[in-house]
């Protein structure tokens, strides 16, 4: 049985990302195996987030904004994003991108294969790819599944559907992609539609929902013909390439360290944002964190103040408990957030960078009867629980 010092379970965007972060640092001779059961080449989804200085993965940046719309209740145009860029890497992008990056190291292999079991072990971290074992000094394991069904917790999930669409007439602005537009029918849910610009013909168009049911083809599709139809001026249009994800929003707790030798990242580690989704910076933040510290000290562990992370962690339940229980129309509460407050500080607070006097700032532009209601309730969910 051949010995790894790293291997990563899973090869998507947490996996690859931390191999690329491995192979940049000190530990850059380190011996690394990569499993998973797809070769990643597909353009499966794109990732939007927004920076104030240039990422890692800058080179392979598909578009970047210096202005979003946001389109809700009362309010519709441009938003001053600040210092900040809105960004956007597409999923094809990255993997040929790490992948040819990570191929010039031949101590780092990559091998196709289902993932039947991962163990931690008084040796090591112990993993069944294809019957066949596999030990190294840690395993960094982004395929564990969330139960996403305790009754103490909420549970939603952001799914979406969209299209790269061809127009015939010139139709989008290339320098202002809508962010969120809430012009569709929100059905007591969260639902909204982004726009993506390429260039004046050329777009994804996305239809994303927030709530805990799946939804046809069909139910998809035809909100995104309606809106097409409704707010773009295309003359008529092709669809390109259609895209389909499913993110799950849950305040599930997550043990990242469920043995001595084995690390969970990715969602399966927690870092997806569990009151809006996102998972693309705090991914690449937290293994940044990772591999500095596995440099520094030989151990993965992220330091993470705890009173910072349970209060953040609760107000994230507590916009979770609001959207799952209807408590208030979500498409006001987001409109809200982003009219009443600078939008660099919603970054911010999103990434978890607020201060705690930012963080009541901003707590007391949401409806208030709504979230106090909200919050008792996730602290008897949590006493109950």
């Amino acid at each position: 049985m051949k010995r790894y010092d790293f291997i990563i379970a899973g090869g998507g965007m947490a996996g690859l990302s931390l191999a690329y972060y491995l192979s940049r640092s000190s530990l850059s001779d380190r011996s690394i195996l990569i499993l998973d059961k797809e070769v990643k080449s597909r353009n499966d989804r794109t990732w939007c987030y927004w920076e104030t200085e240039e990422g890692p993965f800058e080179p392979i940046v598909f578009r970047k904004w210096n202005t979003v719309e946001l389109y809700g209740p009362e309010f519709g145009g441009p938003l001053d994003i600040g210092q900040y860029q809105y960004k956007m890497l597409r999923g094809s992008d990255f993997y040929a991108f790490t992948k040819e990056h990570l191929a010039k190291f031949s101590h780092i292999e990559f091998r196709q294969a289902t993932i039947n079991r991962v163990k931690d072990t008084p040796q090591g971290g112990f993993v069944i790819a294809d019957d066949q074992p596999y030990m190294a000094d840690y395993v960094f394991d982004s395929t564990h599944a969330l139960k996403l069904n305790e009754p103490q917790n909420h549970n939603l999930w952001q799914h979406f559907k969209g299209w790269v669409i061809q127009t015939e007439k010139p139709c989008f602005d290339q320098n202002r992609p809508r962010m969120m537009d809430f012009r569709v029918e929100q059905e007591g849910d969260c639902r909204f539609l982004y726009v993506l610009p390429f260039d004046e013909r050329t777009a994804l168009v996305e239809y994303t929902i927030f709530n805990d049911k799946l939804l046809t083809d069909e139910q998809y599709e035809k909100p995104l013909r309606t809106y097409i139809d409704r707010y773009l001026d295309t003359g008529g249009y092709t669809i390109k390439e259609t895209e389909f994800g499913i993110i799950p929003m849950s305040d599930e707790p997550v043990n990242e360290r469920p043995g001595e030798h084995i690390v969970r990242i990715g969602t399966a580690g927690g870092y997806t944002k569990a009151s809006t989704g996102y998972t693309f910076q705090r991914t690449q933040r937290y293994l940044r964190e990772i591999v500095r510290n596995l440099a520094a000290d030989g151990t993965p562990d992220r330091r993470q103040p705890r009173l910072r992370k349970f209060f953040k962690g609760y107000l994230d339940s507590v916009l979770l408990n609001v959207l799952q229980n209807r408590r208030h129309p979500a498409d006001d509460i987001f409109t809200r957030l982003y009219r009443l407050n600078p939008p660099s500080r919603i970054f911010r607070f999103l990434d978890e960078d607020t201060t705690f006097a930012e963080d009541l700032k901003i707590m007391s532009t949401v409806p208030l009867g709504a979230f106090t209601v909200g919050a008792l309730d996730v602290v008897r969910k949590r006493i109950a629980g």
